[in-house]
């Protein structure tokens, strides 16, 4: 094997140029696949972040107005959410956790030197964040039960919303005429889709909230338990709720309950069916890449066929050439792809230092990628390297000692 490894370097080195060509044809068809790739993974990883409460088996109700006379009672009845029912609502042995959403728009808000801002406040449980997938700036502390329990006068903020007032974490604003202490202050997202107005946004906790303007839950997030699902939780609730506020159980606008599963997984489909078509075109390139180290490989051939006959004639066996044409092109590949996976990182390191626009996310290179890539490099490697190698061991050493050098 070192005999056979040491013949093939001086093959290589004696044939540079034709050498480097395959060695940069590989590279260059890695380097395709992997960055396409890592782009396809941050753009799929900052649209998925943003439906990531909607993508988990969280179940949203929201509170809205019946459409259909129930028992003596009209329709048009607005919904209404207080303690006690929430209180049963806890009860059910399907969930894991209730969390309420308190939300109001246009509130008076301003910075303590009375510079005025967005008035997009919600009241909220601890776990709310969470469950929305919200990450804090550094410093910065979530809501916790004391908060709750003692109606606490403080808020976390949007990092949007910190940069138009220059707010920082410590800092008051106003909010309805009440001063707020700042605890926290919203990371910025990677790009996606904003919901709900989410980086402008004011939360307070939701007794806090409850006690200045007592207002009724304008949502629900209700987790179930590991071993329900979500289809299960609704058909569980659905009579639940029309028990509890004496409504018709087909009236689904009385207590609206999305069911986000189907669409997050179209959606989902979408983004993998984007990632897969730019992985499919960095493999067309390294085909291409593959083709141009076959063409080296039949050139290389063509040109030793005398080198090829004298070695037939000293006892050189067909197996043999066909091990030694193969082991050169194996070479090249191996160094192309290593090429390819070095070139790969840093390019990717230089987009990520450079930044692209955020909904692009964050480019980002996968253990699946490099698999990937790795997969089809090998595929086409060994159709590139076979068939000259397998028509190299087919010539006779007549034949072969009477080619022109």
């Amino acid at each position: 094997m070192r005999a056979l490894l040491h013949q093939t370097m001086l093959t290589l080195l004696a044939h540079r140029l034709r050498s480097s060509l395959a060695v940069m044809a590989i590279g260059w068809g890695i380097v395709s696949v992997l960055v396409l790739l890592a782009l396809g993974e941050g753009f799929y990883q900052v649209n998925v972040q943003s439906f990531s409460m909607l993508m988990s088996n969280t179940q949203v109700v929201r509170p809205g107005m019946t459409t259909k006379p129930w028992q003596g009672l009209p329709a048009n009845r607005r919904i209404l959410v207080t303690k006690p029912e929430i209180e049963q609502l806890r009860k059910q042995p399907d969930l894991a956790s209730v969390s309420i959403l308190y939300r109001k728009f246009q509130v008076p808000v301003s910075t303590a030197s009375g510079m005025p801002l967005p008035g997009y406040v919600r009241g909220v449980d601890p776990d709310y964040l969470s469950l929305k997938g919200i990450q804090l700036q550094s410093g910065s502390r979530a809501f916790n039960q004391s908060d709750q329990k003692n109606h606490s006068r403080v808020a976390i903020i949007g990092w949007r919303l910190a940069e138009m007032g220059n707010l920082r974490v410590s800092q008051r604003l106003l909010i309805n005429g009440i001063p707020f202490q700042i605890v926290g202050v919203t990371q910025q997202k990677e790009g996606g889709v904003n919901m709900g107005y989410d980086d402008e946004q004011i939360l307070m906790p939701g007794e806090t909230f409850h006690e200045i303007w007592n207002a009724y839950p304008a949502q629900l997030l209700l987790t179930p338990k590991l071993t329900v699902t979500d289809a299960d939780l609704r058909a569980t609730l659905t009579p639940f709720f029309a028990r509890l506020f004496h409504y018709d159980p087909s009236d689904q606008y009385a207590m609206w309950m999305p069911n986000f599963s189907q669409g997050m997984a179209f959606f989902t489909d979408l983004l993998r069916g984007i990632q897969g078509f730019l992985g499919a075109s960095g493999a067309m390139t390294l085909a291409v890449g593959a083709l141009g180290v076959a063409n080296i490989m039949f050139l290389s051939v063509t040109e030793r066929t005398r080198e090829i006959g004298v070695r037939l004639a000293l006892g050189a066996t067909p197996t043999n050439l066909l091990v030694q044409f193969l082991t050169e092109g194996a070479v090249l590949v191996l160094i192309g792809t290593a090429f390819g996976v070095l070139v790969s990182y840093a390019i990717v390191a230089g987009l990520q230092w450079i930044g692209l626009p955020t909904w692009i996310g964050v480019p980002v290179i996968t253990g699946g990628s490099i698999t990937l890539a790795l997969s089809v490099t090998a595929f086409f490697a060994l159709l590139a390297s076979y068939f000259p190698a397998r028509r190299a061991s087919k010539l006779l050493p007549v034949v072969a000692l009477s080619a022109r050098a």
